[in-house]
Formats: C-alpha cells, sequence, structure tokens
C-alpha cells in the first residue's frame, strides 16, 4: 500500500471536510517542518488534487508588490511614446524582481524549475512536490498559489464557412461601416501598428505581407520584435488553425488589388502566436503579454518597448459567468504603456449557451471594467447577431462608465456574421466566418482609424473609447434586463455598432485647443453642400485634419495655434482652396466655401472579351455590368447584351474608381480609374478569361503537365520514417478495417498498418529531395501539390496531424492541418498551390502525426503524391 507523508494526510482531511461542507474555495496548508507561514496565503485546491494524485504539479506563485516600493505607473500617462514605454517596462520590471528575489534564490536552491514574469508579479512552477510547495508558504510576499488555466479562442461558427478566393472589392462588412469614407478622407490607419494575439498569421498571405512590420522589402524579412512563438515551434509568423490570420486580415487586409477586407489598411501589424490550437496555455497568454508591451527577440529576450504596438486584438477567453482578474495586471499595464486593449464577448456555441444566451454570458477578460469588450452584429444589417454574449459584467468600469451603465458589456458592436478574410490554406485563399472574434478585430483596425485622425488620442484609452461609443450606430434590442429599459444602451449591443466615418471625424475635431469652422455652399443655388471633404493643411504635420461637412453645409475641427492652407472639395465640383489661415491659440477662424458645380460629358464605350491575356483578342462583344464610384457617389449600369454597348453621364474632370464585371462569369474583373476629359467622351474595357476558374462559356483549360509522381506501390519512394518514442510509420497495406487498404489498391505509408497509432508519439514522413528547378511558369499557371490521404485521429485539442513543404529542409510551411473535433475521414484528394516553390533545386515535404497520453485511432495513411502545371492558357473552343 503506498504510504503518505503527514503533509499529504493534512491536505486529504482538508480536501475531504470540504467536500463535506460542499465547499469548493482555496484553502490554507501548514508547511512542514513546522515553518512558520504568512498570514493570508491562500492555495488552490486544484493544485493541492494534482500533487496527491501525480506527486507533483505545476502552478502560479502570485506576489504582492514590495510594501516600501510599490510600482507607480499613474506618471506614466504624461510621458511620450519611448519614455512610457521604458518606464513601465522598468519600473515593473524591477518591481517584480525584488518581490521574487527570495522565492527564486529558494526555488533554485531546490533545483525547481520556474519561470518569471514582470507584467504580473508572478512565478511559473514547471514541477515541484509538496514539500517544495509548503516551503513557500513561509515567504510573507507570497500572496497565493494559484492553479494552471487554460483559455480557448473563441472559435467561430465554421458549418457554413466559405473558402472563396472570388474578388469581393470593399467587403460589406467593411462598406456598412463606412470604413471606405472613412480611407476617402485619408485616414487608413498609416503610421499606426495593430497586433493580435492568436493562433499565429500567414504572414505571406497577399492581403497582409505588405502590411507586416516585418516585411523589409524585396523579399527579404525580419521576424525579431515583430513575432514571437511562446509554443517554440515556428521562427517565422505560422498559423496552424486559421483563426489569426482571419481576425489579422480583418484589422489590415489589403492585397493591393480588389480584396478589401481590412479596416485599416494603412496600418502594420505585429502577432504572437498564444494560441497553438484551439486552445491558449496560460503561460503562453502572459509570455505575449510581455511581448505586446515590450517586443522582444525570437527567443524572447532583449525587450525594446519602443516597437510595442498601438492596440492589440484579443479574440480569446473563457466561459467564466464571474470575474476571474487573472488577466487584470496585464491590461493594466498595456494601458499603463499605452496600449489599447480589445476583447471579444465569446459566443454562445463555444460555452453550449441558447442562442441568444441570455444576461451575464460575457466571458473573461472581456468582463473586465477596463477593455472594450465588443459583441457581434450582421454583416451589414445593424442588427446584433443571436450567436453573441451578452452583459452585464460583475466588475465596473472606473475608467469613463456612463452613471448607471457601470457595468456594460459590451461597450459596442462591430460586424461579426459571415466576415470574409484571409485565411491559412494559401496565400490567395479568402474564408467567410462567424462570431464575436470576428467582430473584434473590426474595433481594433477602428483605433488605428481614430489614432491617425486624431494623434492626441494615442495611448488615451478613456477619451478614445468614449468617442467610439458617443458615435456608435444604436441597436435597439430588448434584454429583459430592468437595468436598461429603455433598449438602447443594451446588455447585447452594448452602445451600439461602430461608426469608422463618424468615430475618425470625432478623433479629428477632438485635438486642439482652437477651432477652425465655417460653411460650404453650392455657387449657384446657395443651398448648403453636405458631405463636402474639408482638408485642414498646417505648417506642423500634427494639425492636419480631414473633416466632412454636415447636412448643413457646416464643418469644424479642433486644432492647434499654426498657419494653414483649407481645401473644400465635393463630388462634381471643383475644389477651391483658402490659403494663409492664421489661428492663434484659443481662437475661432471661419473660413467659407461656395464650390461650382461641374459640366457633365456622356461617356459611352463597348465592353469586349479578350480571351487569354497575352493571347489572341478577338473582341467578342460582353455582357457586363460596370461601376462608377467616388466618395459620395457610386452608380452601375450594364452593357447592351447583345452589343457590349453601354452609355453614362459623368463629370468632366472628376476621377472615378472603374470596376467591370462579366455578368457570365469566368473573367477577371477589371479595377482602375477614369477621368472623362472631353465631352462627349469614349472609353471602352476589354475583359480577360480567368485561367484559375474555367467558367468563361466556351473555354476549357489544357491537360496538366505532371512533374512528380509517386504511388508507393513498387517501392517507399524513398520517404523516411522517423519519431520517438519509437518510430510508428511503416510501408504496406493497412489490414486495419480503417481505412482497409490504400487508395489504389496497391501500397502506402502508414502510421501502423495492423493497429491504432501510440499514445504521446510523434512521427514524421520526410520525402527525399525533389527537384522542381526545371519548372517554369506561365503567366497564370499554378503549380500544384496533391496527394491521397486517409485519417482517424483524435480532436486537435489533443493530437495534431500536418502536411507541410520546406525549401530547405529546416524552415517548414503547413499546407493542411486537422481541424477542431475527432476526424474521420476515408481516402480523399487533397491539394495545395505550391508556385511559390517553383524553379526551387530540392524541396521537400512531410507529413507529420502527434498525439497527448490518452485516446488514440487508426492514423494516418499517405498514398499518390503528384506534383503538377496547371496551365493559363484556355483553349478556345469558339473561335
Amino acid at each position: 500500500m503506498k504510504q503518505r507523508n503527514p503533509a499529504q494526510i493534512i491536505f486529504s482531511l482538508l480536501l475531504l471536510s470540504g467536500m463535506i461542507l460542499g465547499l469548493v474555495q482555496p484553502v490554507s496548508v501548514k508547511a512542514q517542518e513546522a515553518e512558520p507561514q504568512a498570514p493570508g496565503i491562500t492555495v488552490d485546491p486544484q493544485v493541492l488534487e494534482q500533487i496527491d494524485s501525480n506527486s507533483a504539479a505545476s502552478y502560479w506563485v502570485d506576489f504582492a508588490s514590495p510594501v516600501d516600493s510599490p510600482a507607480d505607473l499613474k506618471a506614466a500617462g504624461s510621458m511620450d511614446w519611448s519614455k512610457r514605454g521604458w518606464y513601465v517596462y522598468e519600473q515593473l520590471s524591477k518591481d517584480s524582481a525584488r518581490s521574487q528575489a527570495n522565492v527564486a534564490a529558494y526555488l533554485k536552491a531546490a533545483r525547481v524549475k520556474y519561470k518569471s514574469f514582470w507584467i504580473k508579479n508572478t512565478i511559473l512552477v514547471t514541477s515541484s512536490d509538496l514539500t517544495a510547495l509548503n516551503g513557500l508558504l513561509s515567504f510573507p510576499e507570497v500572496e497565493a498559489i494559484r492553479a494552471r488555466k487554460d483559455y480557448q479562442v473563441y472559435e467561430p461558427d465554421r458549418s457554413q464557412a466559405l473558402l472563396d478566393n472570388g474578388v469581393n472589392a470593399v467587403e460589406a462588412n467593411l462598406s456598412h461601416i463606412n470604413a471606405d469614407d472613412a480611407w476617402a478622407l485619408g485616414y487608413t490607419g498609416a503610421g499606426m501598428v495593430v497586433a493580435n494575439i492568436d493562433t499565429g498569421v500567414r504572414y505571406s498571405h497577399n492581403a497582409l505581407v505588405n502590411q507586416y512590420r516585418g516585411n523589409q522589402g524585396g523579399g527579404s524579412f525580419s521576424h525579431a520584435y515583430n513575432w514571437l512563438d511562446p509554443y517554440n515551434e515556428y521562427a517565422i509568423p505560422t498559423d496552424l488553425n486559421g483563426h489569426g490570420t482571419h481576425t489579422m486580415g480583418t484589422m489590415v487586409g489589403d492585397d493591393g488589388g480588389a480584396n478589401q477586407i481590412g479596416v485599416a489598411p494603412g496600418a502594420d501589424w505585429i502577432a504572437c502566436r498564444g494560441c497553438n490550437t484551439s486552445s491558449c496555455t496560460d503561460v503562453a497568454l502572459l509570455t505575449c503579454a510581455e511581448f505586446i508591451a515590450a517586443p522582444t527577440d525570437l527567443s524572447g529576450n532583449n525587450p525594446n518597448p519602443d516597437l510595442r504596438p498601438d492596440a492589440v486584438n484579443n479574440s480569446w477567453g473563457d466561459c467564466g459567468i464571474a470575474y476571474d482578474g487573472w488577466y487584470q495586471t496585464v491590461v493594466n499595464a498595456w494601458q499603463a504603456v499605452g496600449i489599447y486593449p480589445i476583447f471579444s464577448n465569446g459566443n454562445a456555441s463555444n460555452c453550449s449557451y441558447s442562442s441568444p444566451p441570455g444576461l451575464n454570458t460575457v466571458g473573461n477578460p472581456a468582463r473586465y471594467g477596463n477593455v472594450t469588450g465588443v459583441g457581434a452584429s450582421g454583416t451589414s444589417n445593424g442588427q446584433y447577431a443571436s450567436f453573441s454574449n451578452w452583459g452585464p459584467s460583475d466588475v465596473p468600469d472606473t475608467v469613463n462608465a456612463v452613471p448607471g451603465f457601470e457595468y456594460m458589456k459590451p461597450q459596442v458592436l462591430a460586424p461579426g456574421t459571415s466576415i470574409r478574410s484571409s485565411t491559412n490554406g494559401s496565400d490567395s485563399i479568402y474564408q467567410t466566418m462567424s462570431g464575436t472574434s470576428m467582430a473584434a478585430p473590426h474595433v481594433t483596425g477602428l483605433v488605428a482609424l481614430m489614432w491617425q485622425a486624431g494623434p492626441c488620442l494615442v495611448g488615451n484609452y478613456a477619451a478614445t473609447e468614449t468617442l467610439m461609443e458617443n458615435t456608435a450606430v444604436p441597436v435597439i434590442y430588448d434584454d429583459g434586463s430592468p437595468a436598461t429599459p429603455t433598449n438602447d444602451p443594451n446588455y447585447a449591443a452594448g452602445w451600439g455598432e461602430i461608426d469608422a466615418l463618424a468615430a475618425v471625424q470625432a478623433a479629428a475635431g477632438y485635438c486642439g485647443d482652437s477651432t477652425l469652422d465655417g460653411t460650404v455652399i453650392d455657387a449657384a443655388t446657395g443651398l448648403p453642400t453636405a458631405g463636402a471633404i474639408v482638408t485642414i493643411t498646417g505648417l506642423d504635420p500634427a494639425n492636419n485634419r480631414t473633416v466632412f461637412t454636415n447636412a448643413s453645409g457646416y464643418y469644424n475641427a479642433a486644432v492647434d495655434a499654426d498657419t494653414y492652407a483649407i481645401t473644400a472639395a465635393r463630388f462634381g465640383y471643383s475644389p477651391l482652396t483658402e490659403t494663409g489661415v492664421v489661428l492663434t491659440t484659443g481662437a475661432t477662424v471661419t473660413t467659407n466655401f461656395a464650390l461650382t458645380e461641374l459640366p457633365v460629358s456622356q461617356v459611352s464605350g463597348f465592353v469586349y472579351d479578350g480571351g487569354v491575356e497575352g493571347g489572341t483578342a478577338h473582341g467578342y462583344p460582353l455582357y457586363a455590368n460596370l461601376t462608377f464610384a467616388t466618395t459620395g457617389y457610386s452608380q452601375t449600369i450594364y452593357t447592351d447584351p447583345f452589343t457590349g454597348a453601354y452609355e453614362i453621364e459623368l463629370y468632366l474632370g472628376q476621377e472615378y474608381n472603374v470596376t467591370v464585371n462579366a455578368v457570365p462569369g469566368g473573367y477577371t474583373p477589371f479595377a482602375g480609374t477614369y477621368t472623362p476629359d472631353s465631352a462627349p467622351d469614349a472609353q471602352d474595357y476589354t475583359l480577360y478569361v480567368n485561367p484559375d476558374s474555367c467558367l468563361a462559356p466556351g473555354y476549357e483549360v489544357p491537360p496538366a503537365l505532371t512533374v512528380y509522381h509517386e504511388n508507393f506501390d513498387a517501392s517507399n519512394g524513398s520517404y523516411t520514417p522517423s519519431g520517438s518514442p519509437g518510430i510508428e510509420w511503416e510501408w504496406g497495406s493497412p489490414t486495419t478495417d480503417f481505412p482497409g487498404g490504400c487508395s489504389d489498391s496497391g501500397n502506402c505509408w502508414d502510421t501502423d498498418l495492423d493497429g491504432n497509432y501510440d499514445n504521446s508519439t510523434s512521427q514524421t514522413l520526410l520525402s527525399p529531395a525533389i527537384d522542381l528547378s526545371g519548372v517554369s511558369l506561365l503567366p497564370g499557371d499554378q503549380l500544384m501539390l496533391e496527394w491521397m490521404q486517409a485519417i482517424h485521429i483524435e480532436s486537435s485539442t489533443w493530437d495534431h496531424a500536418y502536411a507541410e513543404i520546406s525549401a530547405d529542409g529546416t524552415s517548414w510551411a503547413v499546407l493542411w492541418q486537422n481541424s477542431i473535433g475527432t476526424i474521420t475521414s476515408p481516402w480523399s484528394q487533397m491539394s495545395a498551390d505550391i508556385s511559390a516553390y517553383a524553379g526551387d533545386p530540392s524541396i521537400y515535404l512531410r507529413f507529420r502525426l502527434t498525439s497527448d497520453s490518452s485516446v488514440t485511432f487508426e492514423g494516418y495513411t499517405i498514398d499518390e503524391i503528384e506534383i503538377q502545371i496547371d496551365p493559363a492558357d484556355i483553349t478556345d473552343e469558339i473561335g
């Protein structure tokens, strides 16, 4: 029979008494060998339970600040950006070092592994027995022993997720919140940096690569201080889940063409991989918290607060219905250094709530009183989305609450339904997802727009959130709470749905001790001109502002004393500029404008079928729609389906953004600009067949060209298996019921030909070097990798399968990975675009499977690997 020491007996009695009394509370434990215990130290029962079961536990040691030198961060708010960041970092670092010194020395002497943190005054004990834990209870600086806790990515609803490679121009969710109108004022987030703590980011995605701060141009990247993986798996920004790539796309995504998916496409981004799958470990989240406040090199060393982002998106949390302050000191530190914290409210489906979820369902840390909690609305309907978790919180807002609404959650809504954004599958694929995870990054992008518009707001959480709430569009909803009898605001929709245009105009008018104002009218009629753009340019660029006139033609902007040039412009009118406008401190200067309407031109032309771009254009007429748009104007017309002709009346000298789409489909849309310069004027457009879709009537794609093929029937293909604790990959024919043989009835590779894979296994199958040096792609060609696989493994929460590719055998890119839920997938053909590797003298493929300590299945089976060129050349069957 196993013998227990006296301390274990004490623990068992405490646990038993707690069970009898029905208590689920932290308990205090006496130290062994009569060591004195500091009063008030609590130990979470889960820690003691783990020690009792396993003779060891991992836990947190929380500290109080030193009584004689607590970290005082209030002074930081009056400092400039650099001094503010370094001051907070140094104060917290010194505070934690002093608090933790004695305990760190004790753990080191006891040979107990640990990790210290400064953003939260705590030490993670990797593993210790009860003796070591009891020794900690004699230190008066120890405040508590806390259990480990994992958080979750607020996984979106993927039941109707759509992989989409189409071109949607400005997404409906962005135009709905008027983000494009904010861009028209020049506010794109330029000069701002946003970040996410998420599942990582596919940095090479077409919509993200140019905004990545680590992009040095010319194909060169520097990932230090721009990326951190606390799991120590990837030295380059990588996303095995897709969630982080999607949220980042909604913040800043823009491929430079017609895929405009991000609220702040002019901002830069950095990222920290706080979640390795849909689960986020506490140590990774805390490591990321420090990285956000003071970015580091790839090893997590040499922090530099100067490189911190302006705002951080957190689409993760828990399903707690009570305040859990584990991350509170992190949020406090972020605000002290001037970083704006945004958190998703959480989804009903993640927490097994009904839909709608009802009151008090918002998770942590979104329920904190000093973060912007974000709920979801429809794509573009301005209505609350029923999956979005509700407030109120149980901790008050002590920063900028409206009296009577101190417990308000969410603060605002943003579109979170069927949001199209970047995904991790390839550099050119997009996906629609729904959830508060999709809503929150809209707000993060909005902060970037607002801080560009109002520079004095940078680092000012309270003023920024207040402006955001005050400019939100009310969403009336009956949450059933007596605290919100008017249903506006309410605990489902907060203060309403964000309005990017209104928010940036409010931000632009916020900074300054003096005022510029005036009216803009139509010179011919004398009527007010609403929606005119007024650009205010000072000698000091910090005073530059751009605002719109209201329905009365009135504009105003708060600015500092300076000499200004003011330009008024509106669609269809000749702009006017007033220079040398002198504004003194505390003064108001009024400058009025009377704009003259431009003459019009009758524009006509044709839309033609150009066949394959670069080939012979035969000039068939096309039935197409044309959209002419500029700020304050958009009109769509159609060509004659038989002649391809169109006609429209446009203003002379006015530049228009033009998009042309073929109604039959299968053609690459045209996107460009056009300015009529004569009356009348003519402009033709030619559309070319899309070689990827092969949907254009009368065209077909020639057969693909195979450059590598291996079916494993005659040999193992010179693929190399490896693994621990032993090698499980085997070549042959599986004898288990699943998959019941190879895909072609020959031989293949399987993680165990006659059984299940093992617990706690790590298995790799590596290809030989594959020579692609002779592969040359024409414009529009794709180099495609295809393989057959069958898989039966546990959920990606525990077991993981990957297909990966490398150009050097060291740095690997993920082509496929398993998703949430146990996978039972019979033989399926998989494919991935590997065009980026064309011309490489040696590329490598590898297939991996890892598992946790329990529950196994038949595993991972690979067959029929092929690399082929899919030509863009399309055969014209009509002509």
